[in-house]
């Protein structure tokens, strides 16, 4: 597991930090520059020095300028245009440290690297001339910065084992400074590194290190984690610190506040103690990190484990469901098959009834009385009205099991709502309904399945029928743009709006009371819809409690290419 952060506030103030670090310490390194230029241009460059009469010459100056501006560029990693001229600057300044370096090899003159610029306060045996050590680190600069473009694209550290290089340069020459210790910035009589420019190579290696954050020594100080921590604890303390106690151990000696022995001494333990301190206080925030992680891999191991129940349970449910919804198929197909094999066997027996009815009504047998004629009658309307139930079940079992065939034919509107209504005249007539049809007119014709919609608009006029005790019946047809709307109005009981959708399930009718008025097994207007449904249209109803009923059939002109002479899923 990894190590958690120690603050992601302030690990996005340490990367933006570090990754405008490299721009500052450009444009400082090029300021440092510029400021010395101004000083020789006005007749005070020796004041660019700090000990050892040694001052930063033009040449040098103008170095920096180039350096610092060359590493500000080369920020801009996503310009092709800018890493070339980054490079080309930086190639400049490796030209100026080489002719430096062959110039002591060959034995050149000595005052060059003053260009041009007043010098009348420059004492005898002043160096005029950059110094190696200057020259060297300049090269190394340069490199670095030439290779930082690949380092960046492969990973590599090349550009900062050149920083490194040139910031171990940079830093014996400050401490020779410092501590007057001619030999850290000066390999040569009459030529050294001054202080400015130590520290203007401290910022050019420093900008050209942390140029790339993912690799390295960078890495480490911006990483979010312990190591992080304690790296950017330690590092300053590990530079200033001795540097520090050392330089007050020299001023404490010099002043004679304290001997050689025991400011040697007094700078040991001061050492040791601080570097304890740092070491103790880094090890307790580690300390402190580690436990939170500790806390957060027990959490996220509960969590693991919570999640591994939680998707074992779900299989499990999963599983149970589909078992459920396998045994509700298989439930759902016996019914089907039940229903369609009991009405076909119901069937055959009600054709003989009916049958010997007919013979009987006809005399066949022998003369009838009146009162047998009527029993016979009933025989005959009841037997028919059984045969509709059975039809009935016998369409909702084929929709239902997806084996219900549409056929394409031509269809005389007119006449396929007539015949609906010669239909159920009969039981409109035994209830004293009076019932009405509009035309849409004559010759209109559509392409549907006839015995489809004839059976639509029986189920329709029939069920009203059912639920109307008085007044009329309405059917009203007419054809509009690619659509045929037919529209069957009743006076009936009515329906109210929340069972709307509930009308349509199979078995369910208004009445839901075992005395109910209206016969029927509840399939009507579920065979109804889909059978419209099947043909590309649909039903739907507008109706009140006692306010009569309104059923709306919308049906194509023409049934859709899919469906002629296929068999079709309905429902």
């Amino acid at each position: 597991m990894a190590a958690p952060a120690i603050e992601r506030r302030e690990q996005r103030r340490i990367l933006r930090f570090f990754k405008v670090l490299p721009v500052v310490l450009a444009v400082s390194s090029s300021l440092i520059g510029i400021a010395v230029l101004a000083a020789w241009k006005t007749g005070y460059g020796l004041l660019t020095g700090a000990s050892g009469g040694i001052a930063m010459l033009p040449l040098t100056a103008i170095s920096f300028i180039i350096a610092g501006l060359s590493l500000l560029i080369a920020q801009r990693k996503e310009s092709r245009a800018a890493t070339a001229i980054s490079r080309i600057l930086a190639l400049g300044v490796a030209g100026i440290g080489l002719a430096v370096m062959v110039g002591y090899a060959i034995g050149g003159p000595q005052n060059y690297d003053v260009i041009g610029f007043p010098t009348p306060d420059l004492p005898d045996g002043t160096p005029r001339k950059m110094a190696l050590n200057t020259a060297v680190a300049l090269v190394l600069f340069a490199q670095g910065l030439v290779f930082l473009e690949a380092d960046r694209r492969d990973r590599g550290l090349k550009s900062q084992l050149f920083a490194t290089l040139v910031m171990i340069v940079a830093f014996v020459a400050i401490v020779g400074h410092v501590f007057d210790v001619r030999d850290f910035y000066s390999f040569r009589l009459l030529a050294g590194m001054a202080l400015t420019t130590a520290i203007a190579l401290a910022l050019l290696g420093l900008g050209l290190l942390f140029s790339q954050l993912d690799r390295g020594m960078p890495s480490l100080v911006v990483d979010d984690g312990p190591a992080g921590f304690v790296a950017r604890r330690l590092l300053p303390g590990a530079l200033l610190v001795p540097f520090l106690l050392a330089l007050l151990g020299v001023i404490g000696e010099e002043r004679g506040i304290v001997g050689q022995r025991l400011g040697g001494s007094l700078v040991a333990v001061a050492n040791m103690v601080i570097f304890l301190l740092l070491i103790a206080w880094s090890a307790r925030v580690v300390r402190s990190v580690d436990k939170k992680r500790g806390e957060l891999y027990v959490l996220e191991r509960e969590a693991h484990k919570a999640s591994e129940r939680a998707r074992t349970e779900a299989e499990i449910a999963m599983q149970q469901a589909q078992a459920a919804r396998v045994e509700a198929e298989s439930a759902n197909g016996a019914k089907s098959d039940f229903l369609a094999v009991m009405s076909h066997e119901l069937r055959t027996p009600l054709a003989a009834i009916m049958g010997y009815q007919e013979l009987l009504a006809d005399g066949i047998t022998g003369p009838i009385t009146d009162a047998q004629g009527q029993q016979l009658g009933r025989i005959k309307a009841s037997a028919r009205h059984l045969l509709s139930l059975i039809d009935e079940i016998l369409t909702f079992t084929r929709l239902d099991a997806g084996r219900e065939s549409v056929v394409e034919e031509t269809v005389d509107l007119a006449q396929a709502m007539r015949e609906a209504v010669e239909i159920i005249e009969p039981l409109a007539e035994a209830k004293k309904l009076e019932v009405a049809m509009t035309s849409p007119g004559a010759g209109i014709t559509i392409q549907s399945d006839s015995t489809k919609l004839r059976q639509i608009l029986v189920n329709l006029l029939s069920n009203a029928v059912k639920f109307t005790e008085q007044g009329r019946i309405t059917l009203d047809g007419k054809v509009a743009g690619n659509e045929v709307h037919l529209t069957v109005t009743d006076t009936g009981i009515g329906i109210h709006p929340d069972h709307f959708n509930r009308i349509f399930d199979p078995f369910w009718q208004v009445e839901q009371k075992a005395t109910r008025r209206a016969p029927g097994t509840g399939l009507g207007l579920t065979v109804t819809r889909r059978l419209a449904n099947l043909m590309g249209g649909d039903v739907s109803v507008t109706s009140g409690e006692g306010q009569g009923t309104i059923f709306h059939v919308r049906l194509p002109v023409k049934l859709p290419q899919a469906i002629p002479d296929r068999v079709l899923m309905a429902g």
